[in-house]
């Protein structure tokens, strides 16, 4: 699934609030909200590995994960992905004349530490072979 491009959303709604919209159609999207549930529970991953956990094309997820990147929600660390945020907020309300788009991303405050996260992946690997 394509994302469109920051130049096409401009002719839609402004120079202005393209910046939101594509944040919003990248991160809202079915296609992120399930490499998203799929990260935060088994980050660090491949995108091989999430495009098999998730059943969708390797270049899709691919693609999908770098526009995340774009956004500072996801970020590749050699060949793993990692979620940079526990908390995504998004506020449409309705302004004078048009849409009033905004979001807000919070951080993860507490990064696991390396050897924790490794025993994790591996348990996780051992208690789920097929992942």
């Amino acid at each position: 699934m394509q994302i469109p491009s920051r130049a096409e959303l401009e002719r839609f709604f402004g120079e202005d609030r393209a910046k939101e919209v594509q944040f919003l159609e990248t991160v809202a999207a079915w296609p992120s909200l399930r490499i998203l549930e799929y990260l935060y529970t088994n980050e660090p991953a491949t995108t091989g590995d999430v495009a098999r956990g998730i059943n969708m094309d390797m270049r899709d997820v691919r693609d999908r994960l770098e526009a995340l990147e774009n956004h500072e929600i996801v970020t590749q660390e050699g060949d793993r992905w990692h979620t940079r945020t526990n908390s995504i907020e998004m506020t449409i309300t309705q302004g004078e004349n048009q849409l009033e788009i905004s979001h807000t991303i919070e951080s993860s405050s507490e990064p696991v530490e390396e050897s924790s996260e490794s025993v994790i992946t591996r348990l996780s690997r051992l208690l789920n072979p097929f992942q």
